[in-house]
């Protein structure tokens, strides 16, 4: 599977062969989760989180309170999606918490990553997570909110092959959309293909983890197009590539 072309096709023949099997524990954790945010509580999750192939497998990575990292089972397919288009590639993790993506990619060959995050607790658990993995060459860690890193970048700075996107769930507010939408097509910007859209390279990836219900579909993207989402409980993944 490659996203350097529009393979929406070859996308949803991947999902039909995606076999479901029993995730009790997985469900029972996301409800828990919704329970706690409905009652104005810091959600926290307990269980493991660790880096699944590459280099670092098996590492357990500290994840910081009040996060919600991504689940083995997200990545795994995340990355059976990206497959070789993350070999060598930068990468950035926007609203990076754990560094749990960023850190996977550089364990499956990734060039780089770019780690952004705002939280101070975050940031100490984040880089004490890069110095364990033993990818601080391949890393840069900055504390910073998002929209003041965004602020400072353009395409003529630097691009970034593949970026993931997981902001707090306060942004997904269905009935003021615009500003996901305003930081989506700031975040897409940052792509190669946006900047470059007729030279033949990698033009990017945007992979964005959002509330199931969120009608993401409804964004109007200006740089980027959705190829498609995949759902785990009250999550969603959701895949674009640059137009």
């Amino acid at each position: 599977m490659s996203l350097k072309f529009d393979s929406a096709k070859k996308l949803r023949k991947e999902k039909s062969k995606q076999k479901i099997g029993s995730w009790e524990e997985y469900e029972q954790r996301e409800q828990e989760f919704l329970k706690e945010r409905y009652q104005n509580k810091e959600p926290t999750i307990t269980a493991a989180v660790r880096i699944t192939a590459g280099k670092a497998k098996n590492f357990k990575l500290d994840i910081p309170r009040s996060s919600r990292p991504l689940t083995d089972r997200m990545k795994v397919k995340i990355f059976d999606i990206l497959r070789e288009d993350i070999a060598n590639k930068t990468i950035l993790d926007l609203y990076a918490g754990s560094g749990s993506f960023g850190l996977e990619a550089l364990s499956r060959g990734a060039k780089e990553s770019t780690f952004v995050e705002a939280s101070r607790q975050a940031i100490l658990i984040l880089n004490k997570n890069v110095a364990h993995t033993g990818f601080l060459p391949q890393a840069d860690v900055i504390k910073s909110k998002i929209e003041d890193f965004l602020s400072k970048k353009t395409v003529k700075d630097s691009t970034y092959d593949i970026i993931f996107l997981d902001p707090p769930y306060k942004l997904y507010n269905t009935k003021r959309v615009h500003k996901m939408e305003q930081i989506i097509n700031d975040v897409s910007k940052l792509l190669p293909g946006v900047g470059n859209p007729k030279k033949k390279i990698f033009k990017g990836a945007l992979i964005v983890k959002h509330p199931r219900k969120y009608p993401i579909h409804f964004l109007n993207l200006e740089y980027i197009k959705m190829i498609d989402s995949y759902h785990f409980g009250l999550n969603s993944i959701t895949f674009f590539i640059v137009k």
